[in-house]
């Protein structure tokens, strides 16, 4: 709102053709992350007052969220988004935006700007690991992202380098030093960088952001002029929050404002402002994702899955259960906002709320296994048909000897099969066909496995069987060691501790391999890499073979 300040810096990133405006807009959504809804102008959205005084009070079990409003507003307000303003915070780089709402009226036309101006841009992120932020270490940039994004450098040279010239989103301008050096040769931006680091106040699990606009202008039919522009940002992996003193203004009186402004503006018809903040509750929502999240009737017992941001960025779905649908607060009845209640399946490294709301949800569908299970479908009719219907699958402890009980007293004068033996027939026949008995029993046990596993697979998260996938494409890893090659499971290992103790009981070099032996490994790029202090789960995903040196050797 107009009184919670904030010290923002408004880069001078205008053009005349637009072409600035849009990298910035650009980076800044880079900055944001992929997770976060920004509103367009134009749009028609639901502003929810609750959700609004959430984010001013920075959490959502803060009693202030159930304090009964002094003016009677409706829990959520229909609005026309009028102006958006993309901005960022001077002192931690936190991006966020300005949105002016007016409640919506026929009366009102709001003129949408064109989208006309897209660009062909190359960008990349990386997660900073602890050789990054070391103050002699310099930052270190993958093969791929360096060919892709970063100027070509003259290889020619004894020792290939550059200046890199960019800006950030408060229009400073950084100078990096761009070089490929090292053992194994790597590309780094050295001098300039530390400085970079030191005055953002970077640390392991923060990310860097670079983004790169390259344009030809065209001035005779062998001639052309090229124009870069190289933009730079970073995301905190903690946001620090702000700290409003109690004496300067309280928390109530924040509630009561921000409610009164929404009251005024509706009576009034006039427009209100709202800072809206990537990692805050969503409390403004596109009108038609709002109404179809509520037509999808979530309950108890309904089974969801919702999107979160990893340590590193990169998007994580976990699933639950609604085991409650009430008022979050009793002073805001029949409000849509956080009614559901949610169990978690499975424990997190990272903050969930136990309350959510509609449109932040998904149904769970599971869908890795629809083929499968259509086809194993097919098969058990095939095989359960050379049985006979009187074989019931739905419970596998109980209903079959049930079902062939009932048979059995109901059909004593004729003839029973079950598993393929006819009941009516004298011992010594039954005898004979005991090999076919025995393969039938086989195969309904596994008809009745393959059902079983198909009910625990569906019960089962995305994300778990993503989790397998991984571990399978990273369960094989082969070490080298002169002309010894063994396999090793890295999901199996804590750490790089962990993995240094088990191979050299692996290959009999107990407490020798930090003494008289190097790690190093080839990167999925083809690069060979001293193993160093990256991040467990980024080595593990971009290892493909480990190979054990001597240090004369690794220093070649």
């Amino acid at each position: 709102m107009a009184d919670n300040k904030i010290v923002n810096a408004e880069p001078n990133f205008g053009g005349t053709d637009g072409t600035n405006k849009y990298l910035y807009d650009q980076l800044w959504k880079l900055c944001a992350g992929s997770l976060f809804d920004l509103p367009i102008i134009g749009e028609q959205v639901y502003y929810f007052p609750q959700g609004h005084i959430e984010e001013l009070v920075a959490s959502e079990n803060d009693n202030l969220c159930q304090l009964k409003p002094i003016f009677d507003i409706s829990s959520k307000i229909q609005c026309n988004v009028i102006n958006i303003k993309l901005k960022v915070e001077t002192n931690t780089d936190e991006v966020y935006a300005k949105i002016m709402l007016l409640p919506c009226s026929p009366e009102v036309e709001i003129s949408v700007p064109s989208e006309n101006n897209k660009q062909n841009i190359n960008y990349f992120t990386k997660m900073l690991t602890a050789s990054d932020t070391s103050t002699h270490g310099g930052f270190s940039i993958l093969k791929k992202h360096a060919t892709e994004c970063l100027p070509i450098l003259d290889m020619s040279q004894l020792t290939p380098s550059q200046e890199i010239v960019a800006k950030d989103l408060h229009d400073h301008v950084w100078k990096f030093k761009h070089t490929f050096r090292g053992t194994p040769q790597r590309h780094v931006f050295s001098a300039g960088w530390n400085e970079f680091a030191r005055e953002k106040s970077l640390s392991v699990g923060d990310s860097f952001v670079f983004l790169r606009y390259i344009r030809y202008d065209i001035l005779h039919l062998f001639c052309f002029l090229t124009f870069f522009c190289i933009l730079i940002g970073i995301r905190k992996a903690s946001p620090q929050q702000r700290n409003i003193s109690s004496s300067v203004i309280s928390k109530e009186s924040m509630h009561h404002g921000l409610t009164a402004t929404a009251s005024i503006a509706i009576e009034t018809n006039c427009m209100f402002e709202v800072f809206y903040k990537p990692k805050s509750s969503k409390f403004i929502v596109n009108c038609k994702k709002f109404i179809d999240s509520v037509n999808k009737n979530f309950n108890i017992g309904s089974r969801i899955s919702m999107k979160f941001e990893g340590r590193n960025f990169n998007e994580i779905a976990y699933s639950g259960t609604i085991v409650k649908v009430e008022d979050f607060s009793i002073n805001w009845k029949d409000s849509e906002w956080r009614r559901l209640q949610v169990q978690w399946d499975e424990a997190a490294t990272i903050p969930r709320p136990n309350k959510v709301s509609p449109w932040e949800i998904k149904p769970l569908i599971p869908s890795s296994n629809i083929l499968k299970t259509d086809f194993l479908t097919h098969k058990r009719q095939r095989e359960i048909n050379e049985f006979g219907p009187a074989m019931s699958t739905t419970n596998y402890n109980g209903q079959m000897v049930q079902s062939a009980k009932t048979n059995l007293t109901t059909n004593a004068s004729g003839s029973f099969r079950l598993f393929g033996v006819d009941l009516t027939a004298s011992a010594k026949e039954r005898d004979v066909l005991e090999p076919l008995d025995s393969y039938q029993k086989t195969k309904i046990t596994e008809i009745f496995e393959e059902e079983k596993l198909d009910q625990i697979q569906t019960e089962t998260s995305l994300t778990e069987f993503q989790r397998k996938e991984i571990s399978f494409t990273t369960s094989s890893t082969k070490v080298h060691m002169e002309s010894d090659v063994r396999t090793v499971d890295l999901t199996a290992f804590d750490g790089y501790n962990h993995m240094i103790v088990e191979l050299e009981k692996l290959f009999n070099i107990k407490g020798k391999l930090h003494n008289q032996w190097k790690l190093t490994f080839k990167d999925n790029e083809g690069d060979m890499v001293l193993v160093r202090g990256d991040q467990w789960p980024e080595f593990c995903n971009i290892v493909k073979e480990i190979f054990i040196c001597s240090k004369h050797d690794a220093i070649k």
